[in-house]
């Protein structure tokens, strides 16, 4: 599977399509893959789609530059959990190299309301928060 390189800044996906491959057995159901436009979308650092590329020869632990961002998905083809979702994803940029792609194939993408759940069960571990995370 190979996606678009984002040269230079991560701009704004605002507008772009998205589109979500069947798993096998959705196609065996004659079922087919999902189409959709983002709509809205929000980034956790959006200094970081500014910034500089890593140098080439950067520590030998380093995997470059991780952008994270969610975004609000219009589907073309509605299903039965609705028109809309939400996309948790991130955008890579190794080191060494002035572009990024879309590097989230398995992400948590589902419907407004069970993201929404997610986020606010996580926001209340507010120990995992914490620096060093506190565990129970």
């Amino acid at each position: 599977m190979s996606f678009a390189k984002i040269k230079g800044e991560l701009t704004s996906r605002k507008g772009q399509t998205v589109r979500f491959g069947a798993p096998q057995d959705v196609h065996k159901k004659q079922g087919s893959a999902a189409h959709g436009k983002i709509i809205d979308e929000v980034w956790a650092d959006e200094r970081i789609n500014r910034s500089q590329p890593h140098k080439q020869s950067c520590r030998k632990h380093c995997w470059g530059d991780y952008s994270f961002c969610s975004q609000l998905i219009k589907w073309n083809n509605p299903t039965e959990d609705g028109e809309h979702s939400i996309r948790l994803a991130y955008y890579r940029r190794r080191c060494g190299e002035d572009w990024w792609e879309f590097a989230s194939q398995m992400t948590v993408t589902a419907d407004c309301k069970t993201v929404r759940k997610l986020l606010e069960v996580t926001l209340e571990k507010a120990k995992w928060f914490c620096n060093p995370p506190v565990v129970p």
